[in-house]
């Protein structure tokens, strides 16, 4: 059964994967530390970058919202850390890996005992569960259930 199998693999994943952090807990990240502060669908806020993307701006298809991910990186190695959005994947039971829609700052760089603060939007599914946000030089980031919205 294909469905079988790709939750297999997903589970597998998963299951050898470095344990996710907990919502607001750091995770170790090369050069410093990664926290999520937060979680919130765009639905519920009403808020939209300046700067929106088209794609931020056309209506969401069924089942699916959008999500501002609050991320920090602090850095604490000398060498400091490096930040880019596209690095940045959303996996979970129930999606596909996702990708970010939209990013500020999209790119970063920042000193040993500086911070980096970046906004970042996905569209997940509304079935998505045990979501985790993973750089893909390491860090997961456990993302939640608050951003899960009533059936409309």
């Amino acid at each position: 059964m294909v469905i079988g199998a790709g939750s297999g693999i997903l589970v597998g994943h998963m299951a050898n994967s470095e344990p996710a952090a907990h919502l607001g807990a750091a995770a170790v990240v090369p050069g410093g530390l990664a926290r999520v502060n937060g979680v919130i669908p765009l639905e519920s806020d009403g808020w939209l970058p300046v700067d929106a993307a088209a794609v931020l701006m056309e209506p969401v298809p069924a089942g699916s919202h959008l999500v501002r991910v609050e991320l920090e990186l602090t850095a604490m190695d000398a060498q400091g850390i490096a930040f880019s959005a596209d690095d940045y994947t959303i996996l979970g039971l129930g999606s596909d890996r996702l990708d970010v829609l939209w990013a500020s700052p999209e790119v970063a760089e920042a000193r040993q005992g500086s911070v980096v603060s970046a906004t970042l939007v996905y569209e997940i599914p509304n079935t998505a569960v045990a979501l985790t946000l993973e750089g893909e030089h390491g860090g997961r980031l456990a993302l939640g259930t608050a951003h899960h919205l009533p059936e409309r």
